[in-house]
């Protein structure tokens, strides 16, 4: 486990303790994030992959068929592997369906507004991929893109993210988009924000995936305010007898749904935000788990 102060947390503390006017405000927040890429080190100055806490804005919570085409058939419902989070109660998938007619598998909603909202431009976006098993992640094309996601007013103009199979694994794959309009634009997206497409390529045409090989659920949206949690009533706590600290925060059950979380990180709420400290872990979140988190520091 690591536990750091920060390059921001010893700005804080020096600011705040020798300026007569300090100009950083005190922590007051955290974060979580998933699926750490970075080895986190007391130099790190922000975590590399936060997940939404609050449930944020649902454009499609799995239950719609998305038309398949190229070398893909409609999606079909997926009742029993599934994705909770973002506050829904549906218990559905789809389950994307290709045929051996082409190497190139195209599933799409091209009007989000009738399966849930329109995207918006400027939020972060993601959304999950499930992949059965080694079997099945080994027809996904192993030189170049294998799995890209559009968004945008119509199949030919629209933001675009693209995956390459070592950025994929078995199980459930968490694919945070970024926001909208910071990807790729293809043509021009203009009117609502309403098409939505997976697209994925294998090695071969006669490749196929049958019910339940590659999954899709819950598309989702959310602003940077969605990423933080306040910490508890009366933290961060003052031992001045001790010399020490406590900050804490309570990570409710409705919150954070879905992750394997693996670094809790704790903020200011600068301009320029800056992070006092971080502490790695490995826990998966459930719907029906609380998590109490407790940071001392002693001087």
């Amino acid at each position: 486990m690591v536990d750091t102060l920060n390059p921001g947390g010893k700005k804080i503390i020096l600011n705040r303790s020798f300026k007569s006017s300090p100009d950083y405000t005190t922590i007051s927040r955290v974060k979580f994030g998933t699926n750490s890429t970075t080895t986190y080190t007391e130099s790190s100055t922000e975590i590399d992959n936060p997940v939404p806490i609050e449930d944020g804005t649902v454009l499609d919570d799995g239950s719609n068929t998305l038309t398949g085409s190229s070398g893909a058939d409609n999606s079909t419902d997926n009742t029993s592997t599934f994705k909770p989070g973002a506050g829904q109660s549906d218990v559905t998938a789809q389950n994307l369906i290709k045929n051996d007619t082409n190497a190139t598998a195209i599933w799409t909603i091209s009007n989000l507004a009738t399966a849930g909202t329109n995207a918006t431009a400027d939020q972060y976006t993601g959304l999950w991929i499930y992949i059965k098993d080694a079997t099945a992640l080994a027809k996904f094309v192993t030189s170049g893109t294998c799995l890209e996601i559009k968004l945008g007013s119509d199949s030919s103009n629209y933001y675009s993210i693209t995956y390459e199979t070592g950025d994929l694994s078995t199980g459930w794959n968490w694919l945070p988009i970024g926001i909208l309009n910071s990807l790729t634009e293809t043509g021009t997206v203009s009117g609502n924000i309403d098409t939505f497409i997976i697209e994925i390529t294998t090695n071969n045409a006669t490749d196929t995936f049958v019910a339940g090989d590659v999954v899709y659920d819950l598309l989702r949206q959310w602003e940077e305010t969605d990423m933080y949690i306040n910490l508890s009533a009366s933290y961060p706590l003052i031992n001045e007898t001790e010399f020490k600290v406590d900050i804490r925060t309570l990570l409710g059950s409705s919150q954070a749904v879905g992750f394997n979380l693996d670094v809790v990180a704790f903020y200011n709420t600068d301009g320029s935000v800056l992070m006092y400290g971080l502490d790695t872990f490995d826990e998966s979140k459930s719907d029906t788990d609380e998590f109490e988190i407790t940071r001392t520091d002693g001087f």
